[in-house]
This record gives C-alpha cells, sequence and structure tokens, in this order.
C-alpha cells in the first residue's frame, strides 16, 4: 500500500499553468495602471496648482509695468521652466502664457516693425540661443529649446 504523501502530485497542466500566467500578468498590469494613474493625477494638480498661484491668483508682471516682447517671453520661458508639470503640460501653457503678456499693450508698432521676419522658420532662434547660454544641463537645455520655441512662437501668432 502507497502512503498518500509518498505519491507525487499531478504536474500541472499547460492549461491551467496558462490560466495562472495570464491572472499574474493581468495583476501586474492592472497594479502599474493603478500607480501609473494616480502619479499623472497628482502631478497634474501640483500643475493645477502651480497655474493657479503663478498666473490667477498672483499679481503679474505685465500689469504692475510695461513689458516689451522680449520680457513677455522670458518671463513665459521661466515660468514653464519652473512648471512642476509634464512637460507637455508646460510646453502647452507657455505660448498662452506670453499670449497674455501680449494682449496687455498694443503691440502693432513692434509687429510692424519685425514685418515679414514673423512668417521666417528661424524667428525667435538667436534670441532663444542668447537666453539659453544661462542654463545648464543638457535637458534642461532641452526643456528651455522647446519652451522657448513655443514662445517665439507665440509672439508671431499674436502679430498675425
Amino acid at each position: 500500500m502507497v502512503s498518500p504523501t509518498s505519491m507525487d502530485l499531478p504536474a500541472p497542466t499547460p492549461r491551467r499553468s496558462a490560466r495562472r500566467l495570464l491572472l499574474g500578468l493581468a495583476v501586474v498590469v492592472v497594479a502599474l495602471s493603478a500607480v501609473f494613474g494616480v502619479t499623472t493625477v497628482r502631478q497634474q494638480q501640483r500643475f493645477r496648482d502651480y497655474r493657479e498661484q503663478t498666473l490667477a491668483d498672483a499679481v503679474v508682471p505685465w500689469t504692475s509695468a510695461e513689458l516689451g516682447p522680449e520680457a513677455c517671453v522670458a518671463f513665459g520661458v521661466d515660468w514653464a521652466m519652473g512648471c512642476p508639470g509634464l512637460g507637455t503640460w508646460c510646453e502647452n501653457e507657455a505660448p498662452a502664457v506670453v499670449g497674455r503678456c501680449m494682449a496687455s499693450r498694443d503691440r502693432s508698432a513692434w509687429c510692424r516693425a519685425k514685418g515679414d521676419a514673423l512668417f521666417s522658420t528661424d524667428f525667435g532662434v538667436k534670441d532663444c540661443e542668447q537666453l539659453r547660454a544661462s542654463v545648464d544641463g543638457k535637458y534642461a537645455q532641452r526643456a528651455h529649446k522647446k519652451f522657448c520655441a513655443a514662445a517665439q512662437r507665440a509672439l508671431a501668432e499674436h502679430c498675425r
């Protein structure tokens, strides 16, 4: 007679192994999705708070002083560089910040003086290079380049 403890357990069937593997993968995907979702929601809240504190609730510089277009760009880029949100959120908001600054004063004379240069693909490139010279770090310079290009496009768009 064979004792029950000395019997070998049957090997799991391939179907049972596949189900366990799929269930395990599903649990991992759900857990990662939950972590990613919570992280994104928290980051979005920090971005909203930053935008409220620096633009809606704060005294923005163009309300207390007359800023030239270059100062509008510098403010927009600095604002975006300090932005705690995802780069795309900050990059999308930077032109709106510059646009609000430009709309605070009559810029028609400046726009006329720029003329067709506004429609050039290299409009503002040299200005951005000068602003970026003081930025340290490869990734910070890359972000600055994106934000500055978006801000320069906002200048050109304002004049159109």
